[in-house]
């Protein structure tokens, strides 16, 4: 297994490891920025600046947000923390503006391993009846950290579909799909999952961050055990969701005791499938322990907009 943790201890083992990447923990570290990020140039709406012509005339309708992470392959959570530095939440609408949910100058810390099972309450906010593609989480890189074992890696985010959202490139703004219509006087929820487990790969010294975060509509969630014959847990195992068009929807890992939850998904149909080896898209291997040879397992399953779709035990 080539997991996160499994990296990072052998970094801190390592005599030439971290000793000498320690430079790489103050700010002026030269890790080079893919060239194609880009600075947002549409309007932003603020909340303060919203007058009547903003609605169109129209009542309003209002939105509310939640956070999950899905865990990392090997970790207890008791010696390590993901550290994200939130500074807000837009909405962008068909014209590609961007309208403020939450946000504040001020990031709100938050240990994404704390969010395995219990969601952060990110808030919300009014928009203008419509559609609106896809929303944006607003990050400080200089407070989005790992720690493991009392070292601190900084991270660095290295894909270029995520642009920079303030033009001096002190705000990264991670888009995630997420298809909202809202008419007015509506309530609407949705639920993200930042996926550190499909985002992180740490390696010379940080962390660098193909962030993969997923949301859906309302707080739907598929649970379940995955064993092996013997009934015994198998550990590290990965879970697809697979919607009815072939499309991952999202993917966790299994945890010591075999339990698993995938958020951040839409009401809808899905193949659940148990994989014993995967590689996650910032490029780690994932391999299972406790599983018995071949393929894993897979259910089909319906979720509602609040479901807690509950698959009992998957022998894997």
């Amino acid at each position: 297994m080539r997991s996160i943790f499994a990296l990072a201890l052998a970094a801190v083992v390592s005599t030439g490891g971290l000793a000498a990447c320690s430079g790489a923990h103050s700010a002026s570290t030269a890790v080079p920025r893919t060239p194609t990020q880009s600075t947002l140039k549409h309007v932003r709406h603020l909340k303060g600046s919203r007058n009547v012509q903003d609605y169109s005339g129209t009542a309003p309708f209002s939105m509310s947000l939640s956070l999950y992470d899905a865990p990392l392959a090997g970790i207890s959570g008791s010696n390590a923390k993901f550290n994200a530095g939130i500074l807000g939440v837009d909405a962008i609408d068909a014209n590609g503006d961007s309208w403020q949910l939450t946000g504040s100058s001020t990031p709100q810390v938050v240990n994404l391993f704390d969010l395995q099972t219990t969601a952060l309450d990110l808030g919300g906010g009014t928009l203008p009846a419509g559609t609106y593609p896809s929303v944006q989480l607003l990050l400080d890189p200089a407070t989005t950290t790992l720690t493991y074992n009392g070292q601190t890696y900084p991270v660095y985010f290295v894909t270029s579909d995520h642009p920079w959202w303030d033009s001096s490139q002190t705000v990264e703004a991670v888009s995630v799909p997420l298809a909202v219509t809202g008419t007015a006087g509506a309530s609407v929820t949705a639920t993200l999952d930042f996926n550190v487990f499909q985002s992180a790969d740490l390696r010379d010294g940080a962390v660098y961050l193909t962030p993969t975060v997923v949301a859906g509509l309302g707080q739907p969630s598929i649970g379940g055990t995955v064993v092996n014959a013997a009934g015994s847990p198998v550990s590290n195992a990965t879970v697809v969701a697979t919607d009815a068009n072939g499309n991952v929807a999202n993917v966790t890992a299994t945890h010591a005791d075999g339990s698993f939850e995938l958020h951040g998904i839409n009401p809808g149909a899905y193949t659940v499938s148990v994989l014993n080896t995967f590689v996650t898209n910032a490029g780690d291997t994932v391999t299972a322990s406790g599983a018995d040879a071949g393929d894993g397992p897979s259910r089909y399953v319906v979720v509602g907009q609040n479901s807690k779709v509950q698959l009992g035990a998957l022998q894997d």
